[in-house]
């Protein structure tokens, strides 16, 4: 059992995970300046008490899979050095308190009886991660109003909480990397998100009807895409952004708006209710039986390479619970580097499509020298593991408006099953394209 008060003052880490009899902690009786972790994950904790300001140099909190706890104290944002917070799977947890809650702190408190937490001086908070997904009732996202982020890289993650609506103030973490909100059955709608953002995931937000950036883009508001979306099972928004699509142009689609105005890499999945590549892209084959899809283009004479990228469909049938494909694209013989190589589709209740677009410019490192057209693209689609689950996939250029014909197919074919070479998924060749060495080749 632990003391009612603790002034460990040279005590660095404290870890009690699993202790499942523990429901309190101690009050902190002065500063404990070199505790820098506290984990607590898997216990009976219900609450702390205000006086955990004191761990002024806290770095990580972790009360993951704390069945009972039902609050935080205000005074967590003493803490201007926590740069984690772990609170996955905390079923009971509400809410996440506001700086502005009012609050009795014990007498020693440095912050004052009477103002409570309102008192607090704006702090800069280094937290570089805060989840709390599987919260199944927290619902409040006013909170993050309160946080006043570090400049550092970070990611929220709700996913699984009650939240019905995404607090507009999240436009304002201006570093904000990675937002997971899968999962969250009631939220219907999610506002602009700071220019940073490179992944989404909203996977399972049956009730979504609207996310602010897809909008903007369908209106040509905006044409940046965030880098990653995982829309899974997001049947309303999906059929309200299929509507916007057709709204001012007939001949127009989802995927032919969204692509129309890009300048940066993107990858999204959809649900559709008929999985298929979209007929208008130029190169496309059906599901053979082997594992290995390949294309093979050749860019024309009239190539350019500003202002043009490449879209890749994959189609994928609802039979399957998840889809494990990897993507490797070549130009000549040199392996163009990716993050994207690596894809896991999950369709447990619908047919979905993947769709993947790179600029050409981004597919080249800089300081290489560009091959001249005419030159070669190689798209290669390997799953890995023997299925039917891919039923077609496609590849189209994509460029400017009224552009003419600047690549043709030479080859598309599923008959192998044969896994990529090493020197296809291993060996570069970029000392090939180094400045000075080739002659066919553009100088940057």
């Amino acid at each position: 059992m632990l003391p009612g008060e603790v002034n460990w003052r040279s005590l660095q880490t404290i870890n009690l995970n699993h202790c499942r009899m523990l429901e309190s902690f101690p009050e902190i009786v002065g500063e404990m300046k070199y505790m820098t972790s506290l984990h607590l994950f898997s216990t009976g904790i219900k609450a702390f008490p205000s006086s955990i300001g004191y761990l002024i140099n806290l770095e990580s909190l972790k009360l993951y899979y704390c069945g009972n706890l039902t609050d935080l104290p205000c005074s967590i944002y003493e803490l201007q050095n926590l740069k984690e917070v772990d609170l996955y799977c905390c079923p009971k947890l509400v809410r996440f308190p506001n700086k502005g809650d009012s609050e009795v702190l014990p007498t020693y408190s440095k912050v004052s009886h009477d103002k409570g937490c309102n008192s607090m001086e704006p702090h800069n908070l280094a937290l570089r991660r805060f989840t709390a997904g599987g919260c199944a009732t927290l619902s409040n996202t006013d909170f993050l109003a309160s946080l006043n982020w570090a400049p550092t890289p970070r990611e929220i993650d709700l996913s699984g909480s009650a939240i019905v609506t995404l607090s507009e103030c999240i436009n304002k973490i201006g570093c904000l990397r990675e937002l997971n909100l899968s999962g969250c059955r009631r939220l219907v709608e999610i506002p602009e998100l700071p220019p940073s953002i490179e992944w989404l995931d909203v996977s399972d937000c049956v009730s979504l009807e609207r996310i602010s950036k897809l909008s903007n883009i369908l209106e040509r508001k905006e044409s940046q895409m965030i880098e990653e979306m995982d829309l899974t099972n997001c049947w309303r928004l999906c059929q309200n952004l299929v509507q916007m699509a057709n709204k001012d142009e007939l001949d127009a689609d989802l995927f032919s708006r969204l692509l129309s105005s890009q300048q940066s890499e993107f990858t999204i999945t959809f649900p559709v209710p008929r999985s298929e590549v979209p007929k208008w892209f130029s190169c496309q084959m059906d599901f053979m039986g082997h594992r290995r899809f390949e294309f093979c283009v050749e860019t024309l004479a009239n190539f350019k390479w500003d202002n043009t990228g490449l879209a890749l469909c994959v189609a994928v049938d609802q039979k399957l619970q998840y889809t494990d494909f990897a993507v490797y694209i070549h130009i000549n013989e040199v392996r163009v580097p990716s993050s994207y190589s690596e894809q896991l589709v999950d369709t447990a209740e619908s047919d979905h499509v993947w769709l993947l677009y790179v600029p050409f410019l981004e597919m080249w490192r800089l300081g290489y020298m560009r091959p001249l057209p005419p030159f070669t693209c190689r798209v290669i689609i390997y799953i890995d593991y023997p299925s039917q689950s891919i039923k077609s996939c496609g590849v189209h250029l994509v460029m400017p408006p009224n552009g003419d014909v600047c690549m043709k197919l030479i080859r598309a074919e599923n008959l192998t099953d044969k896994y990529p070479s090493d020197d296809e998924v291993y060996e570069d060749f970029w000392d090939n394209y180094r400045p000075k060495q080739r002659t066919d080749c553009k100088e940057l």
